[in-house]
Parts: structure tokens; C-alpha cells; sequence
């Protein structure tokens, strides 16, 4: 986690809060172990379990050195997306508690504060098939615009001459009418309209974790669970609670508000575990 001010957090916190730009980095090795539902209909859209952290405790730096505070983990909830064909994310929420007060010059988290974690998994078979459709809209993109450039080429072609007529003339390719000509420019427009949708949901390299873990009710290649995810970085961090009041008076409102984002990785050799 990476916790301080954000463009969000605007008006919905104290102005003193994180006011300097200072942010609290907050490193949590924790396991998604998955709970049984009883709800067959809620068992079809979303997975649920508990965020167990491996070790009892974070630990960051402040002004006097290393501080180490107490953390607890919460329930975890996994929209998979099941009965959206088209989507090829899944959102993931969950909680981590905070007993103690954690602060680092003028950020501040109450003692008791429950925050709400959201994000964006994508399994390994949906990066493929948002490949292999980019990779197809791409191909088609090419196929066109080379069409349209011999198009091109023929109609501006230099003249040749024609010893029977004894002039130099324009080789005419009768192929080449108008709407074959419109025909191709729709062709190419249809395939970069279908790489702009792909790439709204296709996330950059970048934007992902940078190895890939199994996680609970994600369905691999086979068919089994614990497929493997990538996480997308940037999720958001949420104040679900406040805690019991604190310095500044920061939280002004009892409504949730983003306080900081967070990312994983995986823990590779602790399956289903992550930091």
C-alpha cells in the first residue's frame, strides 16, 4: 500500500492531512484463502474467502527509524464476471485492520481503521484471448492498408508508353472502382475502431503486476481453479472506518474515501500468497 493524498481524497479529508505530500508505504505478505458458499446463485458471480497476513505485523520507516504495528486481515470478495462475456477483468475488494495508529509526519491512520482495498485481476486466459484478438484486429489493420497502398500505387503509377498508339498512357486497372476502393477504407476503419476497444480493456505491461500467481476461483486453461492473475497496479485504497478519531480531525465525513493506492506480487513460493 502506498498511503497519502490523492486527486480523490480532495474535500473529503481533513486539508491537513498528508498536506506535506508525505506517503506511508505499507508492505502486508498476506494469503486469499477461499470460503465455501452456500448461495448457489451468489456462487456463479463472486468468490469470497479471508485475507490472512503471514506474518502478524508491518513494519515502514519514520523520522526516529523502523516502527512496526500490528495488522489484521478481513474478508475478500472476487466479482469474476461470469455472466459478462465481454468482460475480461475481475474486481477484487477486501480489508485489512489496523489496531494501532500508524503515522508518518502528517499522515495519519486512527487506531481501529478498516480500510477497503480494490483492484483488477486479469487470469492468464483472458490476457491471451485479449491478445490473440488484438493480434487478429492487428493483422486485419495491416491486410487493409496494404490494399489501400497498391490501390494507391496503381492509380498514381508513372505512364507508360504504348508503341501501337505511339503516346504514353495511364495503365488502366478496371479492378480498382470506387466502391472497392470504399469498400477497403471501411475495412481498415472497422479494424482500427476494433484495436481502440480491445486496447480500452487490454492493460499495458506496465499497468500489471510483473509475475503472475494462482489466486482462488480464477479458472485456468484446464478448467480447475487457482488459475494464475496478474494484478493491475494503482488499485485503490479506501477508508471503510475511521477508527477512533485522531489528530487533525482528518476524517471530516463518514463516507468512504480513497486515501492511497496499492499493488501485489506474488509470493511464488507460498501458493495463493501475496505482497
Amino acid at each position: 500500500m502506498n498511503i497519502g493524498r490523492e486527486p480523490e481524497t480532495n474535500g473529503m479529508v481533513s486539508s491537513e492531512w498528508a498536506k506535506s505530500g508525505c506517503r506511508l508505504p505499507v508492505i502486508a505478505q498476506c494469503d486469499f484463502q477461499q470460503q465455501e458458499s452456500n448461495d448457489d446463485k451468489k456462487k456463479q458471480t463472486t468468490t469470497t474467502g479471508i485475507v490472512v497476513p503471514l506474518t502478524n505485523d508491518i513494519r515502514y520507516t519514520g523520522p526516529d527509524g523502523e516502527i512496526i504495528k500490528p495488522i489484521q486481515g478481513g474478508e475478500w470478495s472476487l466479482n469474476n464476471n461470469s455472466n459478462d462475456s465481454q468482460s475480461n477483468k475481475n474486481e477484487l475488494s477486501f480489508y485489512m485492520n489496523f489496531p494501532e495508529e500508524l503515522i508518518r509526519r502528517d499522515v495519519i491512520i486512527n487506531a481501529g481503521a478498516i480500510l477497503r482495498l480494490e483492484g483488477i485481476m486479469y487470469s492468464t486466459t483472458q490476457l491471451k484471448e485479449m491478445n490473440t484478438n488484438f493480434y487478429t484486429a492487428r493483422d486485419q489493420k495491416w491486410d487493409a492498408g496494404e490494399e489501400l497502398n497498391s490501390i494507391e500505387k496503381r492509380r498514381t503509377a508513372p505512364l507508360k508508353w504504348n508503341p501501337n498508339q505511339n503516346k504514353w498512357e495511364k495503365e488502366s486497372f478496371p479492378e480498382d472502382t470506387i466502391l472497392v476502393r470504399l469498400q477497403k477504407e471501411t475495412n481498415l476503419k472497422r479494424a482500427e475502431q476494433k484495436i481502440k476497444e480491445i486496447n480500452q480493456e487490454r492493460p499495458n505491461p506496465k499497468d500489471i503486476s510483473l509475475d503472475c500467481g494462482p489466486f482462488p476461483g480464477i479458472v485456468d486453461d484446464d478448467g480447475d481453479g487457482d488459475g494464475d492473475v496478474y494484478f493491475r497496479k494503482k488499485g485503490k485504497v479506501l477508508l471503510q472506518s475511521g477508527g477512533n478519531g485522531g489528530i487533525f480531525g482528518q476524517w471530516s465525513i463518514n463516507k468512504q474515501c480513497v486515501i492511497g493506492t496499492w499493488s501485489a506480487e506474488p509470493i511464488n513460493d507460498k501458493p495463493l500468497s501475496y505482497y
